[in-house]
């Protein structure tokens, strides 16, 4: 089984990183660059309840996303992304895990206990010389406990203690981007780091109206209204308050990546934006239809993409980025204890 598993961890990796990186071990790939010198640190910004395509770089009229938008222009914007299960505490653990939810036991659970056999990929990077801290909701919600019950930091050190006033009352009070900018601050400069952005937005509840009062929406800028739904004004201002929420995300964002840059750290960081599962609306979160599981994905890493701002339309799944990321984070999958 361990044997079995690391392979399928390797060939997953590959496939994910023929589309999207030219690292080292894949510089025979032509246009790949032939080398990257440094392990890169990796930025994950995951919102919280985002459907396919709402992001204006999928040519959504009603949400305006410059930071996702940048990095699918200076990265690869894929539109075929999915998760393998719709709901947060699963889809996080098959992200962190490289499981699907039939191999993940209690962890395939919404707010259950993560089984301690079960290694993230983030606390392989921990042990393996990286900077790890999150902020907001990193694998939640459920309880995450070593073998001998101590706490497990499944998504890194919590930065939380940055607060802001939030310009609606169904935002969140946690200021995003100040945590980032206190990890960079405390973290060791010398070591590469990874840190998850992971956004309480544009989970419910929503102030309503807020995207029209707010936000500067209309209604008439809903252009389409899912069959399902009734087409009147409640469900389009429910969507645009939704939409306000997405652009919550998105500002936090953009200031992460200007931080980034003005430190000269940019370059080298893997910024990946997605999100875990579809919008809380009806017949979507938790259900089996496509924009329950169809995600929005970006990826910017100006060192390690070559051919930047390219459209990717090959199937992607969660249970990819593990393998991937530990791959170019120079990690030996069959090392790194996630088989078992």
């Amino acid at each position: 089984m361990k044997n079995s598993l690391t392979k399928g961890l390797q060939e997953r990796s590959i496939f994910l990183g023929a589309g999207l990186f030219c690292i080292s071990t894949l510089s025979v790939i032509p246009g790949c660059k032939s080398e990257i010198p440094e392990k890169p640190n990796i930025l994950i910004a995951i919102g919280d309840d985002i459907s396919f395509p709402h992001m204006s770089a999928y040519g959504c009229k009603w949400v305006k996303t410059p930071g996702f938008d940048m990095v699918a222009r200076q990265g690869i914007l894929f539109r075929n992304a999915y998760t393998p299960n719709a709901k947060s505490s699963p889809s996080r653990a098959c992200l962190l895990t490289g499981r699907n939810s039939w191999q993940l036991e209690e962890a395939a659970n919404h707010v259950p206990y993560f089984p301690a056999k079960y290694t993230s990929f983030i606390e392989v990077l921990g042990r393996s010389g990286y900077e790890t801290g999150y902020t907001a909701k990193g694998w939640a919600p459920g309880v995450a406990l070593d073998s001998l019950g101590n706490p497990r930091e499944l998504t890194g050190k919590q930065f939380n203690e940055k607060r802001l006033q939030p310009p609606s009352s169904g935002i969140s009070d946690i200021d995003y981007a100040a945590n980032f900018e206190s990890f960079l601050e405390k973290r060791d400069p010398s070591k590469p780091f990874c840190f998850w952005y992971g956004s309480l937005e544009p989970h419910r509840r929503y102030e309503y109206g807020s995207g029209i009062s707010k936000g500067g929406k209309k209604i008439t800028d809903i252009d389409k209204v899912f069959s399902y739904w009734p087409d009147n004004d409640v469900v389009k201002t429910d969507m645009l308050d939704y939409a306000f929420e997405i652009e919550h995300f998105d500002n936090h964002l953009v200031k992460m990546i200007e931080s980034l840059d003005k430190k000269g750290l940019l370059d080298n960081t893997i910024v990946i934006v997605t999100s875990d599962n579809g919008m809380p609306f009806p017949r979507i979160k938790g259900q089996a239809y496509d924009p329950s599981n169809h995600i929005p994905l970006a990826i910017m890493w100006k060192k390690g993409i070559k051919k930047r701002g390219r459209e990717v339309f090959d199937l992607v799944s969660f249970i990819d980025f593990a393998p991937t990321l530990l791959e170019a984070a120079g990690v030996e999958l069959s090392q790194s204890g996630m088989q078992t």
